[in-house]
């Protein structure tokens, strides 16, 4: 397993505190070991914030290519395989990356990062949607519904929270994202 992971500041990739937050990847195609499934190590989120670098590896997605800095042994890692329809559940603090796909197919994904209200952006004011409940404490703006699918509003509303993602991940980096899908559009 690569020592790979979310989680550069404040025990997350986002910028988010306290670390209670839970991510659902939601698989849209198979996610198996030959497309790169998740693969995490059972009970790492119990051990607290573990150090971690930025490599900017061209084979990293992340934005910085945030690794940890920790050694993780192949008996320590475990696979969790998804069909599409299927997810996974983990915390932020669990050790977790992925292979590179060597499938004829891409895999494909979708997270949804679930935190309480009383969870706050550092770094400025990004979006967020409320799942239920009430928000008494507002540290989060709410994105303008979209008008229609891919309209421009909606896309510059998607630019905009890139932006302000861009914003705090980047801020304190020693160069710019190599990452594409971090990258902001013109």
């Amino acid at each position: 397993m690569k020592n790979s992971c979310p989680g550069t500041r404040i025990s997350t990739y986002w910028g988010l505190e306290p670390p209670e937050i839970t991510t659902a990847w939601i698989a849209l195609t198979p996610s198996v070991p030959e497309s790169g499934c998740l693969r995490v190590v059972p009970g790492s989120h119990t051990q607290g914030q573990v150090a971690h670098v930025d490599s900017f590896a061209e084979t990293n997605m992340l934005s910085r290519g945030q690794e940890i800095a920790v050694d993780v042994t192949e008996d320590e890692a475990q696979d969790i395989e998804l069909q599409p329809g299927e997810m996974s559940l983990h915390h932020v603090r669990l050790v977790h990356g992925s292979e590179p796909n060597r499938a004829r197919y891409p895999r494909v994904g979708f997270a949804v990062r679930y935190i309480p209200t009383h969870v706050r952006q550092n770094g400025g004011r990004t979006f967020a949607v409320l799942a239920r409940g009430r928000d008494d404490y507002r540290h989060f703006d709410s994105p303008p519904r979209p008008d229609a699918a891919l309209s421009p509003a909606a896309w510059d509303t998607h630019q905009e929270s890139l932006r302000r993602t861009n914003a705090i991940l980047m801020a304190t980096a020693a160069q710019e994202t190599a990452a594409p899908g971090h990258r902001l559009k013109g």
